[in-house]
């Protein structure tokens, strides 16, 4: 069986421009229930493991981990509700085996319909014009252009769907993406669909008080990353909505 990697607690921290301050919360005991994460991926080897096995979905192998999917960051967000019970929510980093939404899982922070017309229209501006780059001679003035019009109209999509984003923190505030980045820079893509801000929105949607945070990796190495470790919210796409998500969740009093 694998073990969790995690020498020291990490704490999960962002700076908020609205508040002029560090918001955090620690791992410590979210890491322990990420132990048992994982344990639970390992012996069932899916991630709908609290169903019978017969009624598994076979797309939901842990299997693509390590085949062509490659490993996947794992999150765990602890939290409290109105009667003091321990409310466990968890995570996959982006999406797990062409599938946004998985039943036990937090949800993006898009509704998955409107994203996919956003995409389905999109596709009717950005297909011809690959078709067109394809048909003209590589480096000509009219491949130049083409390619530039196609960025034109990617960035266009892009920006639909940033704005379909609903990016919330513990005291009942909605931004956009955009409105909750706080650098100035371009939005990296994939901003938003990590384990973090998915917990944490659940947890604001849901009315929880978020307590411990931690992240874990399974699967095929990636870059720095090795299987079994314990790892922060990524520092250029998490980083920056850390602390606006994290707003008020200190302040939270049930009773």
């Amino acid at each position: 069986m694998i073990a969790a990697k995690h020498e020291e607690p990490l704490e999960i921290a962002g700076y908020c421009r609205d508040c002029n301050a560090v918001h955090s919360l620690p791992s410590t005991l979210a890491a322990a229930h990420c132990k048992q994460l994982l344990h639970e991926l390992f012996i069932h080897k899916r991630l709908d493991f609290d169903l019978p096995e017969a009624a598994s979905d076979p797309e939901l192998s842990t299997g693509f981990l390590y085949a062509d999917m490659g490993g996947k960051m794992f999150g765990i967000l602890v939290c409290e509700d109105a009667y003091g019970k321990e409310i466990v929510l968890k995570a996959f980093s982006g999406k797990y085996n062409d599938r946004r939404t998985v039943p036990g899982w937090a949800p993006h922070l898009f509704d998955e319909a409107r994203f996919n017309a956003v995409i389905a229209e999109g596709n009717k501006g950005i297909h011809p014009l690959t078709d067109r780059i394809s048909s003209l001679s590589k480096g000509s003035p009219e491949w130049k252009n083409a390619i530039e019009e196609r960025k034109l109209v990617s960035h266009g999509i892009l920006e639909q769907l940033y704005a379909l984003y609903e990016v919330r923190n513990f005291k009942r505030e909605v931004r956009s993406l955009s409105g909750a980045f706080r650098f100035t820079k371009s939005i990296p893509t994939g901003t938003g669909d990590c384990c973090a801000p998915k917990l944490l929105n659940e947890a604001a949607i849901r009315g929880l008080k978020p307590v411990s945070l931690a992240e874990f990796f399974l699967g095929t190495p990636s870059g720095t990353k090795s299987e079994g470790t314990f790892y922060p919210p990524c520092e250029d796409k998490c980083g920056p909505l850390l602390g606006f998500m994290l707003c008020g969740s200190a302040d939270i009093r049930f009773f």
